[in-house]
């Protein structure tokens, strides 16, 4: 190993720097490097399963099922922790040789700023388990935040020359190129993780209990009559690779398409050009083919960027530029049937042209597949009903019209009353435990209503001649009330029901009536007191982005908690209103969809560390997007270290603009902080360059 150069105590290049350190454009030798490279290029590999214990029964919305199982996150937060291990053993080595030195840059501030939140807002948490180890299959928990940055200082401090940037970027090459594999398997429709071979790659072989197989012989057994151990909840042709949400494989790709295509522009060897638009191909294949309008979002901002960048050296570079459009286009007609429908869906959420029930529930899929903002009923059940009913609401009563659209606003319990709200109009029902019939109902001015009783078909039931109250008030005339119509016995005690609907909506809300008061009782058997949910736009339009205009306008009134510090890293699913049900109906949802994370970066960040953090963030990224656009607006593009750099650059501006859509993830965050690293490394080495 060549003996590193002594850098002079007061190198302007660095803050601090030891005896035997070596200099800033000296390579570091690739063992030093192996962190970095793992922790950028291969942490979005592996999928292993798991299984764990949380303990869910006391979450109103969830069924309480301890045992979880998952296979795409916690074996990469594993070889996330140690990249992160290795990395300080390396910086604990360059200390003991006397070889340390820290590059000068204004970056640390808010990479320090950013980490002191993220351990703040977990001192500060409620609930330290969920902050500490993240959320049921994310774990993107506070001491993975921590690794980001320990590896992001490692990275920046790592990388000195062309040869280290190579061994990060061609292993890069290389796994990417697997999982643009992978991913086209996934849209043929043989999808290798389901094959035999894949399931045992991702399913230890394990003795199965009460049988004498393993887990390998039963998936034999299995595959030999035409079935499988494990099917995961993805749809046919859907691209998912290793990442578990099709969201984020567009993510990741956002960073990679404009550093390989860079790459190929201004590669002059033909076998390694041909090898690199072939990679390009299968990358801009597996983005088309996830039909995930963030990564198109994320991609039109690169295209905007790179031309205001490179300007008139496209016109020079015209025939590469023309063979990657060519590939560009070819692949978009040739995936034409996958990619338009989202990319429509998307532009009619964004002009609010109403679909109806059945296209958006075939949007949304299973077990958040997709990841188009919501995921499964916790038990499993229940479809996704029509936004407000059948649009025109039939006669009440046979005697008069109902207005022409009843939708109710909210539900509240408070007590013994139950105040329901009816297009803007309010009423309080007081139901009497003791006589279920003997009800009061009055209006916002408190005076009390006139009821009628009679029979009626009521939503979906498959009894004609349910009793049920009337209001002879037009305000409320849609408005049914079907009391004492369940007896529900346990342990003794029966609890009556209130039932409350509109005339011919298939959506029946009841409510139990006891000694404590009146609460809303759920699909899967709780009982909750529901309240009038801050919201915040997107009222006409909560379908906006595939659902996402609802979890913005329903996330924007969190930050209200979370102006200095978080929740707790992690932590958004248990903070998100899941009992405003008559939100999720109104738009279009299975009520009992759990809402896991926001599908914005910076709101999963603002609630889970704090806004501050997000501040940090943000002057992280704004730094690096500034100095990268001075460099590489006039760099010549004539070495490695500049085409590379300016890739980067346009991966991560696209990231950092997909990343209004989408979240962060063990799956993809490796690899963006690892470039960024890489980014923040050659632009320190271009910058002392060009002062040399």
């Amino acid at each position: 190993m060549e003996k590193p150069k002594k850098v002079p105590r007061r190198d302007p290049r660095y803050i601090w720097s030891m005896s035997h350190a070596g200099g800033a454009d000296e390579h570091m030798n690739g063992f030093q490097i192996i962190p970095a490279m793992l922790f950028t290029a291969v942490v979005i590999m592996p999928v292993r399963y798991y299984m764990y214990k949380r303990d869910m029964s006391r979450f109103f919305w969830s069924i309480g099922t301890e045992d979880q199982t998952e296979f795409f996150s916690h074996v990469k937060v594993e070889l996330i922790v140690l990249c992160t291990v290795l990395a300080l053993l390396a910086l604990l080595f360059r200390l003991c040789t006397q070889s340390l030195a820290v590059k000068r840059s204004v970056l640390y501030f808010p990479m320090v700023a950013y980490a002191l939140t993220v351990l703040f807002s977990y001192f500060a948490s409620s609930e330290k388990f969920f902050a500490w180890h993240g959320w049921n299959e994310r774990f993107e928990g506070t001491y993975v935040l921590l690794c980001y940055m320990v590896m992001l200082f490692y990275i920046i401090n790592s990388v000195n020359s062309e040869r280290n940037v190579k061994w990060i970027v061609y292993p890069l090459a290389v796994t990417s190129g697997l999982l643009a594999l992978l991913g086209l398997s996934q849209y043929f429709g043989h999808d290798f993780l389901q094959t035999p071979m894949g399931q045992k790659l991702i399913v230890p072989n394990e003795p199965i209990e009460n049988s004498d197989l393993t887990t390998w012989q039963l998936m034999d057994r299995l595959a030999a009559e035409g079935r499988q151990i494990l099917e995961f909840a993805f749809k046919q042709g859907e691209i998912y690779q290793t990442v578990y949400n099709i969201n984020y494989v567009s993510f990741y790709l956002t960073l990679l398409i404009p550093l390989f295509g860079m790459i190929f522009i201004r590669e002059r060897n033909m076998r390694k050009k041909i090898a690199w638009g072939v990679l390009f191909t299968l990358l801009v294949m597996n983005l088309i083919g996830s039909a995930s309008s963030g990564g198109f979002l994320g991609m039109f901002f690169v295209v905007l960027t790179a031309v205001v960048v490179l300007n008139k050296r496209i016109l020079k570079w015209w025939k590469p530029v023309a063979a990657l459009l060519a590939i560009t286009v070819v692949v978009a007609g040739f995936t034409y049937a996958r990619w338009y429908p989202e990319l429509s869906s998307a532009v009619k959420g964004v002009l609010n042209i109403t679909e109806t029930a059945s296209v958006i529930a075939a949007q949304d899929g299973a077990a958040d597949a997709d990841g188009t903002g919501t995921v499964q009923a916790p038990d499993g059940t229940g479809t996704v009903q029509a936004a407000d009913g059948t649009g025109t609401v039939q006669e009440a009563d046979g005697t008069g019209a109902a207005p022409e659209k009843a939708v109710i606003d909210y539900f509240i319990n408070d007590g013994a009353d139950i105040i329901v709200s009816v297009n803007g109009n309010e009423a309080t029902i007081t139901a009497n435990k003791d006589d279920p019939f003997d009800l009061a109902v009055r209006d916002a001015d408190g005076r009390e209503l006139a009821l009628r009783n009679d029979f009626i078909r009521f939503g979906g039931s498959a009894d004609a001649s349910n009793p049920a109250i009337f209001i002879d008030d037009p305000r409320f005339a849609a408005l049914t009330l079907v009391p004492a119509s369940v007896e529900n016995e346990v342990n003794g005690e029966i609890t009556f029901y209130c039932m409350i609907g509109l005339a011919d909506d298939p959506q029946i809300w009841p409510f139990a009536l006891t000694d404590e008061g009146t609460f809303y009782h759920n699909e899967i058997g709780k009982r909750v007191k529901l309240r009038k949910v801050p919201h915040i736009g997107w009222s006409d339009n909560p379908n906006f982005g595939s659902g996402r205009g609802y979890i913005w306008s329903r996330t924007l009134p969190m930050l209200r908690d979370t102006l200095l510090l978080g929740r707790g890293a992690d932590t958004y699913c248990i903070y998100f209103p899941h009992d405003d049900y008559v939100g999720k109906y109104n738009a279009g949802w299975n009520i009992n969809m759990i809402v896991d994370k926001p599908h914005n970066m910076y709101l999963g960040a603002a609630i889970g560390t704090g806004l501050l953090s997000v501040i940090a963030l943000l002057a992280l990224f704004l730094f690096y997007v500034v100095h990268s656009f001075r460099i590489y607006f006039r760099s010549a593009y004539d070495d490695f270290l500049q085409v590379a750099g300016a890739g980067i650059f346009f991966g991560v501006l696209g990231f950092l603009i997909s990343a209004f859509v989408d979240d962060s993830s063990v799956s993809v965050m490796p690899l963006f902080y690892g470039l960024l690293g890489v980014g923040i490394a050659i632009n320190l080495l271009l910058s002392a360059r060009a002062r040399a």
